[in-house]
């Protein structure tokens, strides 16, 4: 818990073609790294580690927000955690039918309704299936405002 004499985190969250967040003061942020869930709160050790698919959470006063991530690298440093995402979206912007219907196409894919495939093929339908979930998850939790 962020105490009133600890300086607030500093998020910050790139991809190879953007800046979606910069610099924004938070509470906590939780994101998923290549091992799970981390979690990290003011005066966290520093580290590096990858990041992994999912759901970013973050606490800027009384608001959660979220946005979904794909690969990349994070790291923490003091008061600042920076998240070199390969792609990420705002939940905000997440076209849910686009979603949906890209977790349709991974899915037909992996059951096999789809032409044969070869091992990269399953590792891309595997990845598709995963960002699609966390992108539909991350718009249901920010239009429910939880």
């Amino acid at each position: 818990m962020q105490t009133t004499n600890q300086q607030p985190l500093h998020l910050t969250v790139l991809t190879p073609t953007r800046r979606l967040l910069e610099g924004v003061g938070c509470g906590a942020v939780y994101f998923p790294s290549s091992q799970g869930v981390l979690g990290i709160l003011p005066e966290h050790t520093d580290l590096v580690c990858a990041l992994g698919t999912g759901i970013v959470y973050y606490n800027s006063g009384n608001v959660t927000s979220f946005l979904t991530i794909s690969g990349g690298v994070a790291q923490v440093n003091g008061s600042s955690v920076t998240l070199l995402a390969d792609i990420a979206e705002d939940a905000a912007s997440i076209d849910v039918g686009r979603a949906q219907r890209a977790l349709e196409r991974a899915r037909e894919m992996l059951t096999g309704k789809s032409d044969p495939q070869t091992p990269a093929e399953v590792h891309e339908a595997v990845s598709a299936e995963a960002r699609a979930l966390a992108r539909i998850e991350a718009a249901t939790l920010h239009s429910t405002g939880r």
